[in-house]
């Protein structure tokens, strides 16, 4: 799931967990249709290390809003003025962002920030409808997904010059998670700037675990069922609450090694033995074992939340995005945060936000300084303590502050051993878009159906292999 891919808006709150990256997949699904439309007329790499880097900021020390300009924005900002047009999602609309545009606005006297602001879909067809026509606006904030698939159509602007020029100054690449600079960079062009980072990890209840006699959260599989089981209390207390969106299958997959896509092969990865085991490990949660309910089908991705902050599930796997509603809706609730379970490997899916300029923005320069300014480390503190938004900075990671932080700091290292599930996938441009499509089938037969994962996952491998080949 890029985001929240589980690359994002199942709760059209625009927090960049993961179902902005589910979000993403889902915005796939329709991508086709809407290339058509507006055409005719008019969103979780090998481990990074958390290791402190001098990341010298595009802000000053005085102000997580200050802003330094390069020569080029200088250049540009000399002129009269004018309206730079910035598309964003309004669940991300914090008031640290808000600073930083006012400042920014203070630096180019005559120049004024126009922040619209819509939900994923919505900023998708007129994103679409923008392309088709030639007018597009000067930078826009993305689930997750859209800047492989937009610079694969030569729609945005590299920003390679940009970072031979500030790279070093911002920190960029060597600050920023692995997976973050690689889910942006494609034929060896950097297209966007990550702004946000998440990834799932294990909630779990601690006075379900102490009233099951269980001490600590489960590190592996294992552990897990026998947690699950201990906390099972028939129909009104399970173990687990495993999620209907189809993004949260990833972080078992990646657990056990398995790959979306082989780029090497030109094939899927799911036709072996450790994704048959993955797959039906979650089947047999709910239909062998007993320890989790069929997940709810409905557009509402919050029902584990809501079953978890209700005392009615022991564990769940979920993102940052839920930390306030359970925070708000459970103030009572004694609960932690355990990292990501151990299958062949320890890991769990990536997700997040990017910023890029689209190609033919009227002013690239001016949106290259936003870009500095939003993704500053002083920025992302100050949007971590206003939102528990999470982030792509390993000096973010590595700070004292977020280190302190009980409910941040468990995916500050998560951020770590996260991974883009859908990276090499993606840089299929339109065949993702028709082949996860048949993943979330594929899901649906297992969790739902009770389909034995082997014959779900060999029929998914037969019909995306036959897209592939197309």
């Amino acid at each position: 799931m890029s985001e929240h891919r589980p690359n994002e808006n199942s709760k059209n709150t625009g927090s960049s967990g993961l179902n902005h990256g589910l979000s993403r997949r889902k915005l796939l699904q329709l991508s086709g249709a809407l290339a058509s439309a507006a055409v005719a007329a008019p969103i979780l790499a090998a481990c990074g290390d958390n290791t402190a880097t001098t990341a010298p900021a595009a802000t000053s020390a005085s102000s997580p809003a200050a802003g330094a300009t390069s020569a080029a924005t200088s250049k540009a900002a000399s002129s009269s003025g004018g309206t730079l047009v910035v598309y964003w999602n309004p669940g991300h609309a914090y008031d640290i962002y808000k600073q930083v545009i006012a400042k920014f606005e203070q630096d180019h006297p005559g120049w004024k920030v126009q922040w619209e602001k819509y939900q994923w879909p919505d900023m998708r067809t007129k994103v679409l409808a923008n392309f088709a026509v030639g007018t597009v606006p000067d930078l826009i904030e993305e689930p997750g997904g859209w800047v492989p698939e937009f610079a694969l159509q030569d729609k945005i602007l590299s920003l390679q010059p940009y970072i031979e020029s500030d790279g070093k100054s911002m920190g960029f690449p060597d600050d920023w998670q692995t997976y973050t600079v690689k889910r942006n960079t494609i034929n060896g062009q950097v297209y966007g700037i990550q702004l946000h980072s998440t990834c799932t990890l294990l909630f779990y209840n601690k006075d379900l675990f102490s009233k099951a006699k269980i001490s600590n959260p489960p590190t592996n599989w294992n552990e897990f069922l026998d947690a699950a089981k201990a906390t099972t209390q028939g129909s009104s207390v399970f173990g687990f609450a495993p999620n209907q969106d189809y993004g949260y299958t990833w972080p078992w997959l990646l657990q056990n090694q398995v790959k979306y896509y082989n780029p090497d092969t030109k094939k899927l990865g799911f036709d072996n033995e450790d994704a048959y085991a993955a797959m039906q490990f979650q089947a047999d949660l709910i239909h062998k074992y007993k320890v989790a309910p069929i997940p709810v089908s409905s557009a509402d991705y919050e029902g584990p939340q809501k079953l978890f902050s209700a005392n009615r599930t022991a564990m769940i796997i979920t993102g940052p995005w839920d930390l306030l509603p359970i925070q708000k809706g459970s103030p009572n609730l004694n609960w932690a945060i355990a990292p990501a379970l151990t299958g062949k490997i320890q890991a769990t899916n990536a997700a997040g936000t990017s910023l890029f300029i689209p190609k033919g923005a009227k002013n690239p320069d001016l949106s290259w300084d936003l870009i500095k300014r939003f993704t500053a480390l002083e920025v992302e503190l100050a949007a971590t303590k206003e939102a528990n938004m999470t982030m792509p900075r390993k000096s973010w990671a590595a700070n004292p502050d977020v280190q302190a932080n009980q409910l941040i700091a468990p995916f500050a290292k998560g951020l770590g051993y996260a991974v883009d599930s859908a990276a090499d996938i993606a840089l299929t441009g339109n065949k993702y878009s028709q082949i996860d499509p048949l993943f979330q089938q594929m899901y649906q037969s297992v969790i739902y159906k009770n389909v034995p994962a082997k014959d779900a996952l060999q029929q998914l491998e037969t019909a995306g292999n036959k897209i592939l080949a197309s």
